[in-house]
């Protein structure tokens, strides 16, 4: 069954809001709320996995949790991506899990730097808390907008501190300049495939992660960097949720990465139907893709039939699901009516265009990921749910502070991983070449610029 799919026993309860709601400080809550807006949220993320349960094909059988841990040895068109300038690294298999070898790494949040082709790189890294039982831990890599710092990232989607109450390891690479290098062109800088493989090999080398349950999401430009690495590293990346992305590689022969892209339908800085405003050096060319042009032909890569279907469940958005995708496999679209270059229940950023408040990013990320939500975690009312047909990622509730490793955070996988997806970039400001990396624990912008 693939990420996206739950087969749920799904029972409702809109009682008063749960005494752990912590106003707007919570992604997707804010303290004008009326008692319709977390009603609609919650019903929100029932919807959406309701939607993948129906819509989906049963996948692979489940694999242990040891087994997904250990894993395998480890001319432009309009709209494609610029040609690389460069011969492209590759990235070498996995070490040893330390699964295998008993590393761990402490749990808690730091920057931390890894050298990659002669160059340090660094990259933010959240470890939940340790359950009674260790067990291997799902991954997800969280990647930046253009000109966005790790700080702010985390401020607007908060899925640092979602990801791990419910149980996952959270990365958040940091490019160079502020920058995403999507387009694998030595003008934009070092090769970021690169940084996030050697990074994905060195996190399996220092503690116990499940190579079956590694994900990735991103915003803008770290969202188009998303697409770019399910295209480049097939087998390494599970699933992706991406946020407003604009570009998939114009090579993407044989991607394995099941994709969910959240999209506002009114965006101006990576328009629904493509185009948009030139872009500057080093992007230079590079043009905005239709939506739903561009996941088709994702869709195709991974073996999806042509057909998709498409419904209009509330007025806040509209999901297309792609039909005839091979066992365990999914390409899904969530476009949020009237919405801009926004993270859906994040605080508002008005410069961005409209946010919609109907659901969480954060939430329906984690939940694709195979994480069921409860009011302790999302804030909201949520109904409470229960796991029919053993279906992957479905788990029990956690406890918010410590979730357990035994009983929080989403199942053991049920396959091998598959391919990543690629980044995006928040603002609604001109885009720009950005000014230059800040140094670790400077004071998050208010709003990610692009110029």
């Amino acid at each position: 069954m693939p990420w996206g799919a739950r087969r749920l026993t799904v029972t409702v309860s809109f009682g008063s809001p749960t005494s752990r709601r912590r106003g707007a400080s919570r992604p997707g809550i804010r303290a004008t709320n009326t008692v319709w807006l977390p009603i609609t949220a919650a019903a929100g993320v029932l919807l959406l996995l309701l939607w993948y349960a129906m819509s989906q094909e049963p996948g692979p059988a489940k694999t242990s949790a040891t087994q997904a841990a250990l894993g395998a040895s480890g001319g432009r068109a309009a709209g494609a991506a610029v040609a690389s300038a460069i011969p492209l690294p590759t990235v070498p298999p996995p070490p040893e899990s330390g699964c295998v070898t008993g590393k761990t790494l402490p749990s808690g949040i730091g920057t931390r730097a890894l050298r990659v082709g002669g160059t340090e790189r660094g990259y933010v890294l959240a470890v939940p808390t340790a359950g009674p039982r260790a067990r291997p831990l799902p991954l997800i890599f969280n990647f930046h907008d253009l000109n966005q710092t790790p700080e702010d990232l985390e401020a607007y989607t908060r899925l640092a501190d979602q990801g791990t109450k419910a149980g996952f390891v959270v990365a958040a690479p940091i490019g160079t300049q502020m920058r995403w290098n999507f387009t694998r062109s030595k003008a934009v800088g070092p090769d970021d495939v690169l940084f996030v493989g050697a990074l994905l090999n060195d996190l399996v080398g220092q503690m116990c992660l499940d190579a079956g349950r590694v994900f990735a999401v991103g915003y803008g430009d770290g969202a188009n960097m998303v697409l770019t690495l399910a295209c480049a590293l097939p087998g390494r990346l599970a699933a992706a949720v991406t946020v407003g992305s604009s570009v998939l590689p114009g090579s993407c022969a044989k991607p394995a990465t099941n994709v969910l892209e959240i999209h506002g339908t009114s965006d101006q800085i990576a328009p629904y139907a493509g185009g948009g405003a030139p872009r500057p050096v080093p992007f230079t060319g590079v043009v905005a893709q239709p939506v739903e042009d561009r996941l088709a032909r994702y869709a195709s890569a991974l073996g999806c039939g042509g057909a998709r279907q498409t419904s209009r469940d509330t007025a806040a958005w509209q999901r297309t699901v792609w039909s005839g995708c091979p066992a365990g496999h999914d390409v899904g679209l969530l476009a949020m009516q009237g919405a801009g270059h926004t993270w859906p229940g994040a605080q508002a950023r008005p410069a961005l265009g409209p946010t919609s408040v109907s659901l969480s990013a954060t939430i329906v990320a984690l939940t694709y990921f195979g994480y069921t939500p409860t009011p302790a975690t999302s804030g909201l009312p949520a109904p409470a749910v229960s796991a029919g047909p053993a279906g992957p990622g479905v788990a029990t509730s956690p406890t918010p502070a410590a979730p357990s490793a035994e009983s929080s955070g989403p199942a053991a996988s049920s396959g091998p991983a598959t391919t990543p997806a690629s980044p995006a970039a928040p603002d609604a400001a001109p885009r720009a070449e950005p000014s230059g990396q800040p140094a670790a624990g400077a004071t998050p912008s208010s709003s990610p610029g692009r110029g």
